[in-house]
C-alpha cells in the first residue's frame, strides 16, 4: 500500500539519484501549477525536472541553490500538499517551505503584506490522518526566527496564526468573520496540512505567504485594480527575496 512505501519505492519510482534528494523542499500553493514552476526553475541552479511514469506527480523538479540541494513543487490545496510533503518526508528531506498567498483576517493584515505563522490551525481534510492534535500545528523555531529576522528591516510581516481551509469558494462573510473572531491573522489552502505531514516525518516547517487581499477590507480576489495588484507583486517579489535568504542562511547553518 503506498503508506508502506519506503525511500528506495519512492527513488525507483520517480527516478530520482539517492544524492539528488533535496535537504530543503519548497512547495507553492498556486492554480498556476506550470507558471509557477517555470519561473522558481529560473531561480535555481542545475535543474532535474521531476515525474512519475503514472502521472501523479508533476510540475516538480530538484536543483541546487548554491551548494544546497532544493526540491520545489507547484501545489494546490491541501491533497496536493499533503502527498508532496509525504513524500519528500520519506526520503528524508529535512525541511519544508510552504509559500504561496493568502488572504488576510485582521484589520491590520494588509494586502501585499508578508506573514510567517508561528502556527497554523486545520479546517482542510488532510492533516487528520497526520496528526492527533490537529490544533497545534506549530511551524519550526529553527526557521521561524531566521525567517522573521530576514524580513523584519524590510517588508511589512505579521507572525499570527494561519487558518487552513480546502474550499475556497465556500467562504463567505459569516466564515471570515468567524475566523477573524477566533484570532486568526489569515487564511489560505495549505499551511496546516504542509505543517502536519511536516510533524509526522520530523521535519523542520515554515510558512512564507504574501497577503493577496483582505476580504473583510472589501477585497476581493475578483478585484483587478492597478494599486491592489502593485502591491500583491510587491509582496510576492519580498517573500521570494525572504526564502532565497533563507536557503543562504539554511546553507550556512549545514
Amino acid at each position: 500500500m503506498l503508506r508502506d512505501m519506503t525511500s528506495a519505492d519512492w527513488l525507483e519510482m520517480l527516478e530520482i539519484p539517492e544524492a539528488r534528494i533535496p535537504e530543503v523542499m519548497i512547495l507553492r500553493g498556486t492554480r498556476n501549477l506550470r507558471r509557477q514552476r517555470d519561473l522558481h526553475a529560473e531561480r535555481f541552479d542545475d535543474v532535474l525536472e521531476i515525474g512519475s511514469p503514472n502521472g501523479i506527480f508533476e510540475d516538480l523538479f530538484l536543483a541546487r541553490h548554491g551548494s544546497l540541494s532544493v526540491g520545489y513543487a507547484s501545489v494546490y490545496g491541501d491533497s496536493m500538499a499533503s502527498e508532496v510533503t509525504h513524500v519528500f518526508g520519506v526520503l528524508g528531506t529535512k525541511h519544508v517551505i510552504q509559500t504561496g498567498c493568502c488572504g488576510g483576517l485582521q484589520p491590520g493584515v494588509q494586502t501585499g503584506d508578508l506573514l510567517i505563522p508561528g502556527r497554523a490551525v486545520s479546517g482542510e481534510g488532510a492533516a487528520q490522518y497526520y496528526v492527533t492534535e490537529q490544533s497545534s500545528l506549530r511551524a519550526s523555531a529553527e526557521l521561524v526566527r531566521p525567517a522573521a529576522s530576514l524580513v523584519r528591516s524590510c517588508w511589512p510581516y505579521h507572525t499570527g496564526v494561519m487558518f487552513t481551509t480546502s474550499a475556497l469558494l465556500a467562504e463567505g462573510r459569516t466564515e471570515l468573520e468567524s475566523w477573524r473572531d477566533a484570532g486568526y491573522a489569515a487564511v489560505d489552502m495549505e499551511t496546516a496540512t504542509t505543517f502536519a505531514v511536516a510533524e509526522h516525518f520530523n521535519m523542520n516547517r515554515v510558512s512564507i505567504s504574501f497577503v493577496f487581499d483582505n476580504p473583510l477590507l472589501g477585497e476581493t480576489l475578483v478585484d483587478t485594480h492597478d494599486d491592489g495588484a502593485s502591491r500583491r507583486q510587491r509582496g510576492e517579489d519580498a517573500m521570494k527575496d525572504v526564502v532565497t535568504r533563507l536557503l543562504d542562511y539554511i546553507a550556512g547553518a549545514g
